[in-house]
């Protein structure tokens, strides 16, 4: 692309873009870890299946439930 080419406002609109759809992305993972964690608590309030079928179901290590068990 050489300068006579280059739309100012059209490269603002690509970054705009990109920034929105990592904010989207980073949103989405921190939903998703949130409720792992809050299913997590379910799980371990209803004392229902022991650390190591919580810590399969949900993907978190047992040391990371026994924090959240206290």
């Amino acid at each position: 692309m050489s300068i006579f080419e280059y739309d100012k406002e059209e490269e603002e609109k690509k970054l705009r873009k990109a920034e929105y759809e990592a904010g989207v992305e980073a949103g989405e993972k921190s939903g998703i870890q949130k409720g792992v964690l809050n299913t997590a608590r379910h799980l371990l309030e209803l004392n229902l299946l022991s650390l190591e079928n919580i810590s399969r179901a949900t993907g978190l290590s047992i040391d990371e439930l026994k924090k959240l068990q206290q």
